[in-house]
């Protein structure tokens, strides 16, 4: 007889008590927790305000928030809710993410997607992440809001993953724009994965022309430095 009162952790399938995210502790315990640059999101010996790197070549953006690398058992679900239409996955590992982040920003802004790309996905996967964090930031009692309308990307690009990091760059000049006023002076940028961060650089750059401060971007992974 099927016993209606039990779920199984998605990842390892044994039974779990009852939980807020589709995983048992011990698999969340597999989740990689190391020290980071708090500006970049990348690995470091010892956790820091800045990195060596950051202060030679710092990003446009503030601070970066992550649950771990772009590693199992995280990038099987990323893969999944980028590439295999389970968006609702989003919602699991939005929860996540949100426990990273103590002070989110009152404005939220996903990475958008051009529209051709968006016609053939159906789904933004960083838009289902904005609503979710947004959720549960709201429920903490912060006063958080979800826009996917600001930021706008008019140009159809290269996809950027497989691409060099120069070539990103290049491969993005003139891709964002924002579409409407920013009286948020912190705002912070949602996306699935942050590799060499040419993709938040250059939204980054055009939100302070908009006059926003502080920029912080939440993202389920940060890829490491190879």
């Amino acid at each position: 007889m099927q016993n209606f009162g039990v779920s199984h952790c998605d990842y390892c399938g044994l039974a779990m008590p009852p939980s807020n995210t589709i995983w048992c502790q011990p698999c969340l315990n597999l989740i990689a927790n190391v020290s980071r640059c708090q500006r970049c999101g990348l690995q470091t010996e010892h956790e820091t305000d800045v990195c060596g790197d950051c202060l030679i070549h710092p990003p446009q953006w503030d601070r970066l928030f992550c649950i771990s690398d772009y590693s199992e058992p995280l990038r099987e679900y990323v893969g999944k809710l980028k590439y295999a239409q389970q968006f609702w996955l989003a919602q699991d590992l939005g929860v996540l993410l949100s426990a990273y982040i103590p002070d989110p920003a009152p404005l939220i802004l996903p990475v958008p997607l051009h529209w051709k790309r968006f016609w053939w996905r159906s789904y933004n996967q960083s838009d289902h992440l904005g609503w979710t964090l947004e959720r549960e930031f709201n429920r903490r009692e912060h006063h958080v809001r979800c826009d996917t309308k600001i930021l706008k990307r008019i140009k159809a690009t290269r996809p950027q993953q497989g691409l060099s990091r120069s070539f990103r760059r290049s491969n993005l000049i003139g891709a964002f724009k924002v579409m409407k006023p920013i009286n948020e002076k912190h705002v912070a940028i949602v996306d699935d994965v942050v590799t060499t961060g040419a993709t938040i650089n250059l939204l980054c750059t055009e939100l302070r022309k908009a006059g926003v401060e502080r920029i912080d971007v939440y993202a389920v992974c940060r890829t490491g430095r190879g």
